[in-house]
């Protein structure tokens, strides 16, 4: 994280996804609105997909429990938007 001057968290992270809060009560826990945030410009489109390479061979190599957020990001390395880049 390091080598692209990733910010060290102020709390603890003890999940790889963002924790969708359950709707207690609802008859139907319906999915959070869709990506409507800008597109990316190049540049940083290259740089979602350098970090991306980079977790996934991590990955591969050291820490699989890592594969199904980083899949949920990689569907979206192609067009990435702001919402992407925070993830």
């Amino acid at each position: 994280l390091t080598h692209f001057q990733h910010p060290a968290p102020t709390q603890q992270q003890h999940s790889l996804h963002k924790h969708d809060v359950p709707r207690y009560g609802a008859k139907v826990q319906y999915k959070d609105d869709p990506d409507n945030s800008p597109a990316l410009d190049a540049a940083d489109t290259k740089r979602v997909q350098e970090v991306l390479g980079t977790l996934l061979y991590y990955a591969h190599a050291i820490d699989p429990t890592m594969l199904p957020a980083i899949e949920t990001i990689a569907t979206q390395q192609a067009k990435p938007t702001q919402q992407t880049m925070q993830a």
